[in-house]
């Protein structure tokens, strides 16, 4: 392809955990949207699969594009490689779903240079297991999310029309330990059902009555008590966030910070003062999207 793909950041506008399976994954009620903050990937034929990075160390084998991409050649016989180079601007153990989305945006591309043109539901169950975020992207619009993010439907609500910031203490948060964390919390405090219960569905957890989204529930999640646990800087930094905003919220298993505001002005200087008080390592200004940017070029 001639110009860069976009592999855009998620957020989560919020975050329920309802249940651990009896193989330790976590179903979720939560609800995903795009972002204007979007990693590049330029792929071209080659003769062979080859993957590299911006960042030396996620260039190789290794890299979850080729994983995915190496899998999906397998499954269709296909003899063609592809050369896949990742222009990284979204940043990693954020919960923003930087290595889910550039496996996506590659996946959708691959599809086509190899003309296999399999739909989008036969592309989320080939790539569900290889992360839970990946359908999100594939799913190509704002999307609820059930399961292990794995069932989707269309977000059925307005998404916020506001500028977003998006900002993150100094240090990434790795997802395993975060949802470690959660669940030795909540076994010992009751908040889950009891462990041995293979069904350990959270007994205060508000529903979705048909489908919408409560006003209360934009904002909240989960985990969030965990990460800064494991993380006191993103306390720190979202404590001081929700003084400049009051929509404040993490998003997946952190450690990006999502917060709302009715300027972009107010967005660039509120960044900029994190940042100058050692709050914040890195920010981003821009706005929430509904539909996948590859819906247009593809």
């Amino acid at each position: 392809m001639n110009r860069p793909l976009p592999a855009p950041a998620k957020i989560n506008l919020y975050l329920r955990i309802t249940r651990i399976r009896p193989d330790g994954m976590h179903e979720l009620d939560t609800a995903f949207a795009y972002t204007d903050l979007c990693d590049l990937l330029t792929i071209t034929p080659a003769d062979r699969l080859q993957t590299s990075c911006s960042q030396a160390h996620l260039s190789g084998d290794n890299n979850l594009v080729h994983k995915v991409l190496a899998a999906f050649q397998e499954k269709h016989g296909i003899t063609q490689g592809l050369s896949v180079h990742i222009e990284k601007h979204i940043p990693e153990q954020a919960g923003l779903g930087g290595g889910s989305s550039d496996a996506a945006t590659a996946l959708m591309a691959a599809n086509r240079l190899w003309g296999v043109h399999a739909g989008r539901t036969e592309l989320i169950d080939f790539a569900t297991p290889f992360g839970a975020d990946i359908p999100c992207f594939l799913y190509g619009q704002a999307s609820l999310a059930h399961g292990i993010g794995e069932r989707m439907q269309d977000y059925p609500q307005t998404l916020p029309d506001r500028a977003l910031l998006l900002t993150r203490p100094a240090g990434g948060l790795s997802t395993a330990e975060v949802f470690g964390h959660f669940d030795a919390s909540h076994h010992s405090d009751r908040t889950l059902t009891a462990p041995e219960a293979l069904d350990t569905i959270r007994r205060d957890s508000p529903q979705l009555a048909d489908n919408k989204l409560a006003d209360n529930e934009l904002a909240n999640n989960d985990l969030e008590a965990s990460a800064c646990a494991l993380n006191p800087g993103l306390a720190r930094l979202l404590q001081a966030l929700r003084r400049y905003s009051g929509q404040v919220w993490m998003s997946g298993s952190g450690s990006a910070c999502v917060a709302l505001f009715e300027q972009q002005g107010e967005a660039i200087s509120t960044a900029a003062l994190l940042q100058q008080q050692q709050l914040a390592s890195w920010s981003h200004v821009g706005r929430i999207v509904r539909a996948h940017p590859m819906l247009e070029t593809l």
